[in-house]
C-alpha cells in the first residue's frame, strides 16, 4: 500500500501541471457473502459507504488512485438490569460490527471517447473489521463504559468493473454503476448474534463465539463521481 502511493506522488509529480487529471466521488456499497464467508454467515448484508480519489493519466486510457469504505454490517442492542454486580437500574448496551477498508485503485478505460464509459478495476489493500460497544442508562445520558470486543485485519483484493453515465446539471459528473469480487486473507469477526452475556459467571462476562473466513464478498455499488475535480 505505502509503495503504491509512493509511486502515484512519483508519477504525478513528472507530469507537467496541464497534465493533472483529478476524478473524485463517493458510493453506495452492498455486499453478500459468497465461498466460505456464505457459510459462516449465510444472511449477514455488508453495507458500506466509500469515497474515492483517482488520477488519469493524460491522453491514455488508465486510472490509479484509493477508495476507503466503511460500514456496519450488524447492530444490537439490549436493556440489562444485571450488568453491574449489586445494582438493578436498566442499562442499555448497544453493540455494533463495524467494518473498513482501505484500497488503492488501478482502472483501465477501455474506451474514452463515447458517452457510455466502462471500466475494468483492480484494488489492493486491507480491511479491518472490530465490533464495539456502548453501555449507558438512556439514550439521552452518558456513556458509561465502552471497548471493542475484538478486532482483526487481513490483505484484500477487489476484481470487477462498471459503467459511467453523464450526469446533466453537473459539470463533469457522472453516475457510476460497478460490480466486483472481493477476497483475501482470513480474519476473526464477530456478528449480531454472536456474543452473550453469562450474568452468573462471575461478577457477570460475555462470551464470544467469533466467525473465521475470508472476506469474500460480491459487491454491487452506485455512485457519483465528478472528472477534473479540482480545476
Amino acid at each position: 500500500m505505502r509503495k503504491f502511493t509512493l509511486l502515484l506522488l512519483f508519477l504525478i509529480s513528472s507530469n507537467s501541471l496541464t497534465a493533472q487529471f483529478f476524478i473524485a466521488g463517493g458510493h453506495l456499497n452492498g455486499g453478500l457473502p459468497v465461498s466460505n464467508l456464505k457459510q459462516e454467515v449465510d444472511k449477514t448484508f455488508f453495507p458500506t459507504l466509500s469515497g474515492i480519489l483517482l488520477y488519469e493519466f493524460y491522453n491514455k486510457p488508465i486510472q490509479v488512485g484509493l477508495e476507503v469504505s466503511y460500514g456496519i454490517y450488524g447492530t444490537k442492542m439490549e436493556v440489562r438490569n444485571d450488568l453491574y454486580p449489586g445494582y438493578t437500574d436498566e442499562f442499555r448496551i448497544r453493540r455494533n460490527n463495524n467494518y473498513t477498508s482501505g484500497m488503492a485503485v488501478f482502472r483501465y478505460l477501455p474506451s474514452m471517447s463515447s458517452k457510455l464509459t466502462p471500466f475494468v478495476e483492480i484494488q489492493a489493500g486491507a480491511n479491518y473489521l472490530y465490533s464495539r460497544f456502548k453501555i449507558r442508562p438512556s439514550i439521552f445520558e452518558d456513556v458509561v463504559e465502552a471497548g471493542k470486543d475484538m478486532q482483526d485485519w487481513a490483505f484484500a483484493y477487489k476484481v470487477g468493473g462498471g459503467i459511467q453515465f453523464p450526469l446533466p446539471g453537473i459539470d463533469g459528473g457522472k453516475l457510476e454503476l460497478r460490480i466486483n469480487y472481493q477476497d483475501g486473507g482470513t480474519m476473526r469477526f464477530l456478528t449480531k448474534g454472536d456474543t452473550n452475556y453469562l450474568p452468573d459467571n462471575g461478577n457477570g462476562e460475555f462470551e464470544y463465539n467469533p466467525r473465521q473466513s475470508p472476506l469474500q464478498l460480491i459487491t454491487a455499488s452506485v455512485g457519483i463521481v465528478v472528472y477534473d475535480a479540482f480545476w
